[in-house]
């Protein structure tokens, strides 16, 4: 990531931060022509994603102890995060026959209002428990959350590495105040390890951790997940770096796994060589999905290697078949020239055939899979910007639920003889 790349975003930050207004009332506009005559906050009143893509109901065909079933959902968590507390509420109890635990909106110091969403929720197994913590992802109409995106300026914290700065400020970083010896402007901060909270202020980090600490001591058996799409991912990878930043071991052996959707880059090589050891330590299995050219994934761009976010470790990448395969890691350089190719070629004639897929996948998999008139005009668009609209939601659900069960088994056992080589390595 070089200096220009950084300045770009502080220009696109200010651009931004000029149209939020009309923004927000685009989509305010377009949100109550689409949810007809009902009531904001109402059960029956859904955001531009979830009109996007209305399904609700989990996909019965998928099973609790099927290699799809926590990635399948997962990602409808992951969407459902977009919504109201009513809807969000109405859907795990009634629909999913789960406990709901909370609905929190998280406050961010430095843009001083709130801009972060999150919800909890309980599944009740026989082998124990699972918490999922499910973040939300960018609304498009939005720009506190647009500038949270764009707010590529890394922050260094030390033992953990070069991270997104924007994406630490949404999930609780703490503010510096002038009389503080390290103070060095006013988009500097610090995670200490204890703090004494405004009740109207929550920041998302320590409010979560607490909860999870008062849910997993009353059920010894009890694991949690966290999920994320697109922004919301990023903070779900972020969550448990700051809890092994803190030493927070108890809650770290606790942690299933972590699934992201269109998650972008968090952080530099440091920050993944440090991820990495925490999660095999912990046995915590990382699945970071992909559909297609989505762009949101190499976001921020790759720059000057010392100062470059990248992803580390594996990852499963879905095409417009909803075939998946494991990727090891980003994309060497000798691929740069292909790649870029299918960018700007092949890229848009497979959004042709997406568009094309979209009337008829509701014939071929079943009446769920019927794309509505929303969905569909998009396509058409995307045929123009094809690596914006690989990013939809739709796209990652319909991955999970058609995926073959070994993919995400095999997924599984490979990071599992991960762990397994590097603790035995170790003694």
């Amino acid at each position: 990531m070089s200096w220009m790349m950084i300045f770009q975003s502080i220009l696109i930050e200010m651009t931004i931060k000029l149209i939020a207004k009309p923004l927000k009332i685009i989509g305010s506009i377009l949100e109550y022509l689409l949810n007809s005559n009902a009531q904001k906050d109402s059960k029956n009143y859904y955001s531009v994603v979830g009109l996007l893509d209305p399904r609700l109901n989990l996909d019965k065909k998928i099973k609790h102890g099927d290699g799809r079933y926590y990635p399948a959902l997962s990602v409808m968590a992951s969407k459902l995060a977009y919504e109201n507390k009513a809807v969000i509420q109405t859907t795990i109890c009634q629909r999913w026959k789960m406990e709901f635990v909370g609905y929190y909106i998280f406050y961010n110091e430095f843009q001083h209002k709130p801009t972060t969403q999150a919800f909890i929720f309980r599944e009740e197994n026989v082998d124990g428990d699972v918490i999922v913590v499910a973040f939300k992802g960018t609304s498009p109409f939005l720009a506190d959350e647009l500038s949270t995106d764009f707010n590529i300026s890394p922050i260094e914290i030390e033992g953990l590495g070069k991270t997104h700065l924007g994406y630490m400020l949404a999930l609780g970083l703490n503010k510096y105040t002038r009389q503080d010896d390290n103070y060095l402007g006013e988009f500097c901060g610090y995670w200490p390890k204890q703090i004494e909270q405004d009740p109207k202020h929550p920041l998302a980090y320590y409010t979560i951790r607490e909860k999870l600490k008062e849910i997993l001591a009353t059920n010894q058996n009890a694991k949690f997940i966290m999920t994320g799409y697109s922004y919301g991912g990023a903070l779900a990878i972020l969550f448990p770096a700051v809890l092994s930043l803190h030493g927070e071991v108890e809650l770290l052996d606790k942690m299933e796994g972590i699934y992201t959707y269109g998650q972008p880059r968090v952080g530099n090589g440091t920050f993944g060589q440090f991820m990495k050891k925490k999660l095999r330590e912990h046995g915590i299995k990382y699945y970071r999905i992909v559909y297609g050219c989505d762009v949101v994934p190499k976001f921020p761009p790759r720059g000057h290697a010392t100062m470059s976010f990248k992803h580390f470790g594996p990852s499963i990448h879905f095409n417009s078949l909803y075939q998946g395969k494991i990727v090891e890691d980003e994309i060497s350089k000798g691929e740069k020239i292909m790649k870029l190719f299918y960018y700007v070629i092949l890229a848009r004639l497979n959004a042709v055939w997406e568009l094309i897929r979209g009337f008829i996948i509701g014939y071929i998999k079943g009446p769920e899979y019927k794309e509505n008139w929303f969905l569909l005009t998009l396509r058409f668009i995307g045929i123009l910007f094809p690596c914006l609209v690989d990013h939809l939601i739709p796209n990652y659900i319909n991955s999970t639920r058609l995926a073959s069960d070994d993919l995400f088994e095999y997924y599984s056992a490979k990071l599992a003889s991960k762990e397994t080589t590097v603790t035995t390595s170790s003694k």
